[in-house]
């Protein structure tokens, strides 16, 4: 706590050094005790640090320096073609503009509770240089879609607004053919698979012990967790009413699940 104090009360009098220890969790010093250790700098807004960034992998993710790999929180760009998947439509230009808005080679992070995902990724939100919040900027120009994931909600009202904007301007994917809804009755073994969203009605309701169960069909639920309940309304306001959700869906054996996480990726339709 006192070198955090340090750091705000003498932001230009010295070089900051910044490494992570066992737990993820980042370690800042005033010498680079660390062999991993980097130099970072304090922006003036609270909790934000100077990267240099070596490339952009694709829309909603990036390479430091250090070779850290950063995830972009709350967003969710298309896919670039890998040897592992084929592109996704808009994936191109969603890294593109990202490469475009670093050009100068650093961005500022900034976290929130979850510092890193299961794969080790850093989380973040991410500034360019001249202060332009690229999170926000991805979603208000159609180049990525929302995806919230609880704790992780410092800036969820901005995000929603931002994605928003883009859907009534038909903004990049919500104006391409490739994202449009889709009936759950076209379900097939390759349709399932990606970002998509979802026409459906929930007919009924039930509860395991983690996840509260919205049943469309005999094959196909959706299933929000139990401990992220509060952000949710009442459940039955969800029943019988024609919905568009959101997200990734899984399949196990013959059932088709689509978790999730935040009410931003429900939608009651009129």
């Amino acid at each position: 706590m006192w070198l955090l104090l340090l750091l705000c009360s003498s932001l230009n009098a010295t070089e900051v050094y910044q490494w992570f220890d066992e737990d993820g969790s980042p370690v800042f010093a005033d010498q680079p005790v660390d062999t991993t250790a980097q130099p970072v700098q304090l922006s003036p807004a609270s909790n934000r640090y100077l990267f240099n960034v070596k490339r952009v992998s694709d829309g909603d993710t990036l390479i430091l320096e250090n070779n850290e790999r950063v995830r972009l929180l709350s967003v969710n760009a298309p896919e670039i073609s890998s040897r592992y998947r084929e592109a996704e439509s808009g994936g191109i230009a969603a890294k593109n503009w990202l490469q475009a808005q670093l050009k100068q080679g650093q961005i500022y992070l900034q976290y929130d509770n979850e510092q890193r995902d299961r794969y080790n990724r850093l989380l973040a939100y991410a500034w360019s240089v001249d202060g332009t919040f690229l999170n926000e900027q991805l979603l208000k120009q159609g180049l990525a879609t929302l995806a919230l994931q609880p704790p992780n909600l410092h800036y969820a009202d901005e995000l929603i607004a931002a994605q928003q904007q883009a859907i009534q301007q038909q903004a990049g994917i919500w104006g391409d053919k490739a994202y449009q809804p889709r009936k759950v009755s076209s379900l097939d073994e390759t349709a399932y698979r990606g970002w998509h969203r979802w026409r459906l009605a929930a007919k009924s309701l039930s509860q395991t012990r983690d996840y509260w169960v919205l049943t469309v069909d005999n094959k196909v639920s959706v299933r929000i967790a139990k401990k992220q309940q509060k952000l949710f309304p009442v459940m039955e306001e969800y029943l019988n009413k024609p919905l568009e959700v959101r997200g990734w869906m899984s399949k196990r054996g013959d059932q088709y699940r689509l978790f999730v996480q935040h009410p931003s990726a429900i939608i009651v339709l009129d």
